[in-house]
């Protein structure tokens, strides 16, 4: 493919530090989660993703920003590429405030003005190295791998089944709509083809002949989108599609994964091997790990999640490294900053 689509890069923001959106959060939902600091921590990093598309992906037609409404003060508004996109601007007025990020990344496609072809980022996944259009896309579908697996339920007292039951649905949802047998039949270079060789490929033979889907590697990256997938999911499945836009996140309801999985059943997708990014926990321990795979030219894009390991007395020696290693690979604004 020559990439003669118009692919844009769609990106979610908070500012967890917004008095305002805190004095709401915890009135809306009092108790222990409102003090989820893994979750909404604020490591004023963002500006380092746009450095790194302007420097590893310039050739991006748009860049969306999502937020509630409050945007960066050091952001660049007059910039040509970049499209400033609140809750309110795509979002039913009843789905609204929402602290969820599933409700908001299933009501994606209805941005407007978003080009078909795009790529969905969370703040905290960084492009790494150099990047063609061809990473995401070709021959017009999604660049993706469509590694099986078996899912066995996970819990623990203090995260409780994380995100295993949105993926059961997503799978339910799913095997509702498709027979795997037949999308196999439609495509099955798609579903045994060299890009699944390896450990990938014993579970594709042992679904030989399955009616149903099972799960799919996580893949917990950027992940390149067709908006018509979200307008089908939407028009067929409005009820999970309702329920996932609550005002708090729900075991039972869909994730954006649900895209990827759509993309799959229905063969709108382009096969790659699975060598994608690297997700990564932001810890003392794994500082140096981290600072290693940011140096990395053999790793294209990364994902630094903050999580509860990270205490209140070892936040601020982590934000310093991570701030130190950006520094050196991304010393230079870019022109989406003031």
């Amino acid at each position: 493919m020559g990439n003669k689509e118009k692919i844009d890069f769609v990106v979610t923001w908070l500012d967890s530090n917004d008095p305002e959106w805190q004095q709401q959060y915890r009135q809306l939902r009092p108790g222990p989660h409102a003090e989820d600091k893994g979750r909404f921590r604020n490591w004023d990093l963002f500006r380092y993703w746009f450095r790194a598309v302007e420097m590893y992906a310039p050739w991006v037609n748009k860049v969306f920003l999502v937020t509630n409404g409050k945007f960066p003060d050091w952001i660049n508004r007059n910039h040509p590429k970049l499209v400033l996109v609140s809750h309110a601007d795509f979002m039913p007025k009843e789905y609204l405030p929402t602290f969820n990020s599933c409700a908001i990344e299933i009501c994606l496609g209805r941005i407007p003005g978003l080009s078909e072809h795009f790529v969905y980022f969370n703040d905290d996944f960084y492009i790494n190295q150099p990047t063609e259009p061809t990473w995401y896309f070709r021959n017009g579908l999604p660049c993706d791998c469509n590694a099986e697996k078996y899912e066995t339920p996970t819990y623990n007292p203090r995260g409780l089944f994380s995100n295993k039951i949105q993926v059961f649905c997503n799978v339910g949802v799913l095997n509702y709509h498709f027979n795997r047998q037949r999308t196999v039949r439609q495509a099955p270079w798609k579903w045994y083809g060299t890009h699944l060789w390896g450990k990938f490929f014993v579970p594709s033979l042992l679904f030989f002949g399955k009616q149903q889907f099972v799960a799919f590697a996580l893949r917990h990256v950027e992940q390149p989108m067709l908006r018509s997938v979200l307008d089908e999911i939407w028009e067929q499945e409005s009820e999970m599609c309702k329920r996932t836009c609550s005002q708090f996140r729900e075991d039972v309801s869909l994730n954006p994964y649900i895209v990827r999985y759509w993309q799959f059943a229905t063969n709108r997708f382009h096969p790659v091997r699975n060598n994608f990014g690297k997700y990564m926990t932001i810890n003392v321990k794994s500082l140096k790990q981290i600072g290693a795979a940011l140096r990395s030219k053999k790793i294209h894009s990364l994902c630094l999640n903050d999580t509860t390991q990270v205490q209140d007395e070892d936040f601020q020696e982590c934000r310093t490294f991570l701030h130190r290693a950006f520094d050196a690979k991304f010393p230079h604004k870019s022109t989406f900053e003031l």
